[in-house]
């Protein structure tokens, strides 16, 4: 199981910008775009707390060329091309210069004029590279399962998967205590998780506190760190208890949205044996174990069986994406994008992911997460 691992390099679409100390000034960005048609760029601040929000825009020339120049908060940014192509940049008073060629594959963006943005630029692929390794292993576990693979080379792949996260939580860890700046620090602490990292997290954020009491960073963060330490001393609602959800019980009911926005409860699905499956795309595990599911529901979709997947996810593009990348074809997809502060997951006392109940025609819980070959048996008696 994987609980609560990956945090802000998923969520790196959502970051805010801030004042330091209550101060800003000018920007001048300079820039040059190669072998992409884009007319125009935007500059796009970012929050943590889901919020993006354009603060300036610019014509590319004939030759490619564009400049933006404006008074704004120091924080973290994006250059936007087009809704798939973007570059993240730590702007403060200073001006850059940048380059991007499309066609220049390992280091197709290169920006200069900041040393903290230098600084932010090496701790960002430095971060997004692991995670992108980790993905790759989760990504070659799925294959090598579907190509039934002996045991030594899954157990190499899982192992190798092991190693990557461990090196990922070092980074964090060790990174968060030297970082130069109260940003980086921040964001290194904020890429493992507050849950998972409290203490790097609480250090990170009283940096904040100290070096940048007005940045709206350190307000938001506040806000985040004080909502967290709330959740660890306060129960859980609604909490299930074994009253509510166990084998023998029925399955309390999940009233969520699919992709297009469609409610769809678990009860629509009566009279058919339902695997209620909680997930999310950034869990290796989970997509390590989407094999099996899939094949389940391949073996016994035309007997009378489905899945009910319940996504943890908090970006509904990286939700969809994995939905189509892990080949789940099945139509009963939902989400309410709120993380592990989803309703159904608390609903039931999902602690870990993957998370999965599966339900006899009645709705009634007869099997929580079984796996592999255990799935597959319990189905077949059950379709029966």
């Amino acid at each position: 199981m994987m609980r609560k691992l990956l945090g802000l390099i998923i969520l790196l679409s959502v970051f805010a910008s801030c004042h330091l100390n209550g101060s800003s000034d000018k920007y001048v960005i300079q820039g040059t775009i190669k072998n992409h048609p884009a007319k125009s760029v935007k500059l796009e601040k970012l929050a943590l707390q889901p919020n993006i929000v354009t603060v300036d825009s610019a014509t590319v020339d004939s030759k490619g060329n564009f400049s933006m120049k404006g008074v704004t908060e120091k924080g973290f940014y994006r250059i936007k091309l087009d809704d798939r192509t973007f570059f993240l940049i730590l702007i403060e008073p200073a001006e850059y210069h940048v380059d991007i060629d499309i066609n220049r594959q390992d280091d197709m963006y290169k920006v200069t004029g900041s040393k903290e943005n230098d600084a932010f630029q090496v701790a960002y692929k430095r971060v997004g590279g692991l995670q992108q390794a980790m993905n790759g292993w989760g990504q070659a576990y799925q294959v090598y399962h579907q190509q039934n693979a002996s045991p030594d080379t899954m157990a190499y792949i899982q192992q190798q998967f092991e190693g990557v996260m461990a090196q990922y939580q070092a980074v964090i860890r060790d990174s968060s205590k030297t970082a130069t700046s109260p940003l980086l620090e921040m964001f290194y602490a904020t890429s493992g998780g507050i849950d998972k990292f409290p203490k790097e997290n609480l250090a990170a954020l009283q940096r904040m506190q100290k070096e940048m009491p007005k940045s709206s960073y350190t307000k938001d963060y506040a806000e985040l760190y004080d909502k967290f330490t709330k959740q660890q001393t306060q129960p859980q609602q609604p909490q299930p208890t074994s009253q509510d959800v166990g084998v023998g019980k029925q399955a309390p009911e999940i009233d969520l949205k699919d992709p297009d926005g469609k409610d769809i409860k678990l009860s629509s699905l009566r009279g058919k044996v339902v695997l209620l499956d909680f997930w999310a795309s950034w869990c290796g595990p989970c997509r390590m174990e989407m094999p099996n599911v899939v094949a389940a529901y391949k073996k016994y979709k035309d007997k009378g069986f489905t899945v009910y997947s319940v996504s943890l996810d908090k970006d509904a593009t990286s939700w969809k994406n994995a939905i189509s990348a892990l080949g789940m074809i099945w139509n009963t997809h939902v989400s309410d994008l709120k993380f592990w502060q989803c309703e159904a997951a608390l609903r039931y006392g999902v602690q870990g992911i993957p998370a999965a109940f599966l339900l006899d025609k009645n709705g009634v819980i007869v099997a929580a997460n079984l796996r592999g070959p255990d799935l597959d048996k319990k189905i077949a008696e059950l379709v029966q």
